[in-house]
């Protein structure tokens, strides 16, 4: 009887280490088409990434909703020309809850002049009905030398 119980024990575990990994995955490609979205202008990408209720704090502190994110992405006051991930680390809180932390090196053109610069956030993700989504997201700014 305890071999049995030990069997199912190591099942249940198994299946835990691979829904994990999936999750991962699934939350390691979302943070990378967040960026691609972002670079390439893609609202509607931007759109299904992020909840209705996704609210941000950018580096100057101001608070933006989905709807804030997605304006500045389609406005052509900044085009980001290049997001590169330099660090990612992805945590599964619970099975319903992701932690997605990263540092960025990132370059954009504003009045015709090419910026550059560094940046770490921490996005939250959520799993509803089988589809994860950001909802909430903080970005830091890097000073560089």
């Amino acid at each position: 009887m305890s071999k049995i119980l030990f069997c199912i024990f190591l099942l249940n575990v198994s299946q835990n280490i691979i829904a994990q990994s999936t999750d991962i995955d699934i939350l390691k490609k979302l943070n990378q088409d967040f960026g691609n979205s972002i670079v390439k202008k893609d609202t509607a990408t931007l759109s299904k990434i992020l909840s209705e209720d996704f609210l941000m704090v950018n580096p100057s502190g101001n608070k933006l909703t989905k709807k804030d994110n997605i304006s500045m992405v389609a406005s052509s006051t900044i085009k980001f020309t290049s997001l590169t991930i330099d660090s990612v680390e992805i945590r599964i809180i619970t099975p319903n809850v992701g932690i997605v932390s990263c540092w960025q090196t990132f370059k954009y053109m504003i009045d015709g002049k090419e910026m550059t610069g560094k940046n770490c956030y921490q996005d939250v993700y959520l799993k509803k009905e089988k589809i994860w989504q950001a909802v909430s997201a903080q970005v830091t700014p890097l000073i560089t030398k």
